[in-house]
């Protein structure tokens, strides 16, 4: 799309589309919405049905601060050939979407980092392209990571960027863990992501942006407004582990749950117990929210169900009346049907109707999104609980490979203390075979007759 495209007034946005855009065209766009200094981007569509990661990236991407310094930076250096290529910025904001040619490197380069940082990635790289290559039929493998219908734009999203959204959502349980020891302005927690998503864009290519000197400012601003499921100001370390002991006491998992105050300290396992205790809150507040919107919906579908039966009424009583109006035409000699009134009729009963399925529409927008975050948040929970149970099937099939090594090594290789028994037994055994000669010897002599001494 170009940015003259971009420029006509009347132009609807997806706010998918707004994700893609490079920087001319986002500029394009945003030349088109300002209003005497300000951006109206009320015709942008599609938000509601973006992913929590993504409607984080597009408000990233509008960042109103940085938006005026993006249009000057255009005005001063755009040059209106049409043979000329956009240029980019030196300073584009890092959490802007990359060009689409930069997709795939920003999947491979966030699925190391996710698997550096202890994460366990729901497919492989030749997974995911199996995937991408018949979604519909092969979807099922990052169901626990999509957000819509694999055949919904959103969907299709969700799918080629799993890694990335993998490892911001990784990011995420990893401060919430420093958040809930009472650590939260740590700077051991910040640089192990700075250093994390250097080494990613790196690996993209993208040294300049790296070594602008924005880009450590703008990684800690994205660092700090990372969503968290904070505790309660008052609630201890010690609360905490109680509140995650609690979450996983249902799943029965044997191995033990050694949480540290310093999350460094921890072992792979006690991480992903806890990161699962993570999915499990966000589960929870979830459901907590669509609850609390039900009964505004069942209000809602009980006002439709109304207004819809009153249209029937409506309906059939312009129908009764539109018979007996053709009944006295015909007595009356009249020639046809009032169809003007008819077709009035009709039409105030479908304005009627539209109306009351927008209104329905409107009201239970909210706890129709709230309903679906929580059903896509149970198969996550349950994929990282299955993933829970393979670690510890894991762990045993380790611990039974090295206690079977051990025994191996002590029947092959003679204890200490075997040792020494066995020297004593060759002591024994060669004292044993000298004895003997000594007893013949001695008998040799004891057999001999004294002399007799001689008289004198």
């Amino acid at each position: 799309m170009s940015v003259a495209e971009l420029e006509a007034e009347d132009h609807v946005v997806a706010s998918t589309d707004l994700l893609a855009y490079d920087e001319e065209q986002l500029v394009g766009y945003l030349k088109t919405r300002d209003r005497d200094g300000e951006f109206d981007v009320s015709n942008l569509t599609g938000v509601e049905s973006l992913s929590e990661s993504q409607r984080d990236e597009l408000a990233q991407r509008l960042r109103i601060d940085e938006l005026h310094a993006r249009l000057q930076h255009v005005a001063s250096t755009r040059d209106d050939s049409p043979d000329r290529a956009p240029s980019r910025l030196q300073t584009d904001s890092i959490v802007g979407t990359p060009p689409p040619t930069a997709v795939r490197d920003l999947e491979i380069m966030s699925l190391q980092e996710l698997v550096r940082d202890g994460g366990r990635p729901v497919c492989s790289i030749q997974q995911l392209s199996d995937i991408l290559a018949a979604p519909m039929a092969r979807y099922e493998a990052v169901l626990p990571w999509l957000s819509d219908f694999p055949d919904s734009e959103t969907g299709a999203g969700d799918i080629k960027t799993v890694f990335s959204r993998q490892f911001m959502r990784w990011s995420n349980f990893r401060k919430s863990q420093w958040d809930n020891r009472g650590l939260r302005d740590t700077e051991v927690a910040f640089s192990v992501f700075l250093e994390a998503s250097k080494r990613k864009y790196k690996g993209m290519g993208l040294n300049t942006m790296v070594s602008d000197p924005s880009f450590d400012e703008t990684l800690r601003r994205q660092w700090q407004h990372m969503p968290a499921f904070e505790p309660p100001e008052s609630q201890s370390f010690a609360a905490y582990q109680n509140a995650v002991k609690i979450r996983l006491t249902p799943y029965h998992f044997t191995s033990s749950l050694q949480l540290r105050k310093d999350p460094q300290k921890q072992t792979a396992w006690t991480d992903w117990l806890e990161y699962l205790s993570f999915e499990l809150r966000g589960l929870e507040i979830l459901t907590l929210t669509a609850e609390s919107l039900e009964t505004k919906y069942h209000r809602s579908m009980e006002k439709l169900l109304r207004a819809n039966q009153t249209i029937g009424n409506n309906a059939a009583s312009s129908s009764a009346a539109s018979d007996s109006i053709q009944t006295q035409q015909r007595h009356l000699g009249g020639k046809g049907v009032n169809m003007r009134q008819e077709l009035a009729a009709a039409q105030a009963d479908r304005d009627a109707s539209r109306k009351s399925i927008d209104d329905f529409t409107r009201e239970t927008g909210a706890y129709t999104r709230a309903h679906r975050a929580a059903f896509y948040q149970r198969h996550l929970v349950a994929w990282v609980a299955e993933e829970a149970r393979l670690m510890e099937t894991e762990m045993s099939a380790q611990s039974n490979l090295a206690k079977s090594k051990k025994r191996k090594q002590r029947d092959e290789e003679p204890s200490e203390s075997q040792s020494k028994r066995t020297n004593r037994g060759d002591r024994v055994r060669s004292a044993n075979s000298v004895a003997p000669s000594l007893g013949k010897l001695h008998l040799r002599r004891s057999t001999r007759q004294p002399k007799r001494p001689t008289t004198p």
